[in-house]
């Protein structure tokens, strides 16, 4: 099923699914699918209101369409991830760097594949950015700025798990 047009009818009482996989990519909108993922939470609502199982569903998906999201639940799980602000407007640059180090990253919160993450040394890059309108907050209007961890030999390790259980890790250059 394509979600960049697609359509279900709300007052469905059975689904013709009895098992959905949802593939959709919070960086569908690089390759002109901006409205199949905020489309594709509405649907699958409607689908874990019908009962239908979903692999990467309605709550998976949520988190993987937000970057503030994965940090509020790597805090809840006790994990580390690097010093991080989450803000949606570029007023808000000054109060939302005070105590990171630097350099830091700003990038969207709805995003994927590195898209539209962008480096700054300084706290005067950053400030002159959001003065001149440079900044990017992304499809939500929702960004992060975080302090800047280099990769260990130029990689770092992604790891995939599905129902808490470890399935692979690779190592992405």
């Amino acid at each position: 099923l394509d979600p960049r047009a697609h359509w279900y009818d709300p007052s469905q009482r059975e689904s013709p699914y009895s098992l959905v996989f949802n593939r959709m990519s919070p960086s569908a909108y690089l390759r002109g699918g901006l409205q199949g993922t905020f489309y594709t939470l509405q649907w699958l609502n409607h689908l874990e209101r019908l009962g239908v199982p979903v692999i990467n569903g309605l709550e998976a998906f949520t988190i993987e369409t937000s970057k503030a999201r994965q940090l509020t639940l790597l805090e809840k799980l006790g994990l580390g991830y690097p010093s991080s602000r989450t803000l949606n407007h570029p007023s808000q640059i000054p109060q939302a760097i005070e105590g990171l180090r630097f350099p830091i990253v700003l990038k969207a919160n709805i995003g994927g594949s590195g898209a539209g993450i962008v480096r700054f040394d300084t706290p005067q890059a950053i400030l002159d950015a959001a003065n001149d309108n440079q900044l990017d907050f992304g499809i939500d209007h929702t960004a992060l700025v975080q302090e800047f961890i280099p990769a260990r030999q130029g990689h770092i390790v992604r790891v995939e798990l599905l129902g808490g259980k470890f399935l692979y890790a690779i190592e992405v250059y």
